[in-house]
């Protein structure tokens, strides 16, 4: 008989999870059907079909990601009410403004006759409050031309860039890059976000 204010609880392997913990991998699933069906424009069986399989995938691969602590938002909104879209939809448009700068810087060096790349491989910590910040922090760097996200451990990223310009613009010897300064205002509880 256990005693009075003990809580009994089932021995499962894993926590309960709110309806909305849930529910993330099907509206997530929803999404991408629906992005995938737009921008395929296929309707056919076999189109549908590769559709289904691949929002379903990675709709179950990624809720473990979404639902990782800390709560992004409050335990009882859905995972993706709780993503900041609106400083999400004003990085987009800063992230490819640094692609279209990358690729141009990358492309004079490899179009200038001395060819003056300095290759390093540059280690830094950036302080995130989620692991979904930090996939979009090393995707970032990822996607910018010149720089490759190698490892990430703990707050820890390690980045081979491919010039010093590229390198001290994640790593300034004074302060913080730039990039990972607004991922970190990007995820920032509401009214946390200056610097953005």
């Amino acid at each position: 008989m256990p005693e009075e204010g003990v809580v009994l609880q089932p021995i499962s392997g894993r926590a309960e999870q709110p309806a909305a913990g849930r529910r993330a991998p099907l509206a997530l699933f929803v999404l991408l059907l629906a992005l995938w069906v737009v921008l395929s424009g296929k309707l056919d069986v076999f189109h549908l079909a590769l559709g289904v399989g691949s929002a379903w995938g990675i709709a179950l691969g990624t809720r473990r990601l979404l639902l990782s602590p800390p709560a992004l938002g409050p335990a009882a909104l859905h995972p993706f009410a709780a993503l900041p879209w609106g400083r999400l939809l004003a990085y987009v448009p800063w992230l490819a403004w640094q692609i279209v700068l990358s690729s141009l810087q990358v492309a004079w060096v490899v179009l200038h006759p001395r060819l003056p790349i300095c290759p390093r491989v540059v280690r830094f910590r950036a302080p995130l409050p989620h692991p979904l910040a930090q996939l979009v922090l090393a995707t970032s760097i990822t996607l910018t031309p010149g720089t490759v996200t190698l490892d990430v451990h703990g707050d820890t990223f390690t980045v081979h860039a491919l010039t010093a310009m590229q390198a001290e613009g994640l790593a300034p010897a004074t302060g913080e890059g730039e990039m990972p300064r607004r991922v970190r205002a990007l995820f920032a509880p509401c009214g946390d976000a200056g610097g953005a």
